[in-house]
């Protein structure tokens, strides 16, 4: 088949290089005329796993191309993604203007689809009923459109860091349509994984677009409800990571999501969780259990801040080294990135910050320009009154513990993520904070920091 993605971005790049995988024929559309040319010569403008060597070699086997046209995605084509961007509006409604702007233009060259019929998928995240307004602009833009195109919703259920893995190897495939013609299209799509065995599951439209901002937001809620178990552990003494294992050994429950940490980051849960509010308001119900979700992520951070505090007593002439600066490992994605958010709070208040990330370090410097840089770890953790870590690299696992002790100057490690063992850092000759667990080194009553915390968080 003959696919058009329009948009470049997380989605449409990861959807354009693992459907020509899938061995379809995939044309690529941005707007962005550096982006497309970057695309055309081999060069990824994002990090994620297996994604260069794909672009590569698909481009070099010609089953892959990238226009500014949209007019070269519809050509020839039976199915077209809508990947463009749908950010937060000051209220928290998702701005659909790109979509309606793609709606319109697809419209426009709609008979030059393969035998003049076209399907239309939605794979960004859109608020139920997008769908409604999108065949409205359709026929706004030409009214045989109407008859030409089918829409239908695709959502995608993608982690960054395990993309390209995730959309050839994913655990379901949600297609939500209204027409014969589009579910026969989208099998068609999905035939190769469909045939190995995924989980492939039609519905309707409003089901699949209300699907992924669902699925979404309880994740969220799985996340926040770990950070505030952290919470209640660190009151009473018990073990927020046993505790999740034992929760997690319960099949309704699951142990995905239920670690504890600085907070969920990145683009979509923030983005997706303030989306789907806006959506129950606007339908006449109110959710108050998402804005619980979000007010328990920021105070995860406003936690691990608590604890900084705690260890260096001053901010003022303190120097504090982050590990790890994108949301999670496997990105150089840093938009809400804890991590970033950690940064910018610590320079309010007087300290100097250094980072260090495998991958995220650029991004991160032009979102937080007072953040230093350093070469490695250790060049991060030299001089530094406390070290922070924010994101859970793999490569961090394998430190040379003694080392990074004997280049700081005070031995204090907060561990956001509960990555180290706290009897290592404890041999190491750290005072060692992590989340939800007992502290190691020095004996720190956290009653002390919980109720800084709550001061912290009120204010």
């Amino acid at each position: 088949m003959k696919i058009g993605v329009i948009g470049t971005g997380h989605v449409g790049l990861v959807a354009c290089v693992t459907y020509a995988e899938m061995g379809h024929q995939v044309v690529g559309v941005d707007v962005d005329e550096e982006r497309v040319d970057q695309l055309g010569r081999g060069i990824a403008p994002f990090f994620e796993p297996g994604l260069v060597e794909l672009l590569q070699r698909h481009l070099a086997g010609g089953s892959l191309s990238f226009s500014t046209a949209i007019a070269d995605a519809v050509r020839g084509a039976e199915v077209v993604f809508i990947c463009v961007g749908t950010p937060s509006r000051a209220t928290g409604e998702a701005n659909l203007l790109a979509v309606e702007r793609v709606a319109r233009e697809v419209a426009v060259h709609s008979d030059q689809a393969a035998g003049g019929r076209l399907v239309l998928v939605q794979k960004s995240t859109v608020p139920a009923g997008t769908a409604t307004r999108v065949r409205r602009a359709l026929r706004m833009a030409n009214r045989d459109a109407g008859a030409r195109v089918s829409v239908a919703s695709n959502p995608e259920f993608l982690r960054e860091g395990q993309a390209i893995r995730d959309s050839l190897e994913p655990d379901r495939i949600l297609v939500g349509a209204d027409s014969v013609y589009a579910f026969e299209a989208m099998r068609r799509l999905y035939k190769s994984l469909i045939d190995n065995g995924t989980e492939y599951i039609e519905t309707d439209v409003p089901t699949a677009e209300l699907a992924k901002h669902a699925s979404n937001a309880f994740l969220a809620l799985k996340i926040s409800y770990a950070n505030a178990l952290a919470r209640l552990c660190e009151r009473s003494g018990a073990d927020v990571t046993r505790v999740a294992d034992i929760m997690g050994s319960d099949p309704r429950i699951g142990r995905a999501f239920l670690d504890a940490g600085m907070g969920y980051g990145g683009f979509c849960f923030p983005k997706d969780l303030q989306a789907f509010e806006h959506l129950s308001d606007s339908l006449g119900y109110d959710f108050p259990l998402l804005r619980e979700v979000a007010r328990l992520n920021n105070e995860a951070l406003v936690a691990t801040l608590t604890k900084i505090k705690e260890g260096v007593w001053n901010l003022e002439d303190k120097r504090v080294a982050l590990l790890g600066l994108s949301f999670k490992p496997g990105t150089d994605d840093v938009r809400f990135a804890p991590a970033l958010e950690l940064a910018q709070r610590l320079l309010d208040e007087g300290a100097t910050v250094v980072g260090y990330d495998p991958q995220a370090m650029t991004n991160a410097k032009q979102e937080v320009p007072g953040l230093e840089l350093a070469a490695d770890p250790y060049e991060a953790a030299s001089g530094a009154h406390c070290l922070v870590l924010c994101t859970q690299w793999p490569e961090f696992r394998d430190l040379d513990l003694h080392h990074l002790r004997r280049v700081m100057t005070d031995p204090l490690v907060v561990d956001g993520r509960n990555l180290f063992d706290a009897r290592q850092m404890a041999a190491a000759g750290f005072l060692y904070f992590s989340v939800g667990r007992p502290p190691g080194g020095l004996e720190i009553d956290l009653r002390d920091v919980g109720e800084t915390q709550q001061a912290d968080a009120s204010s």
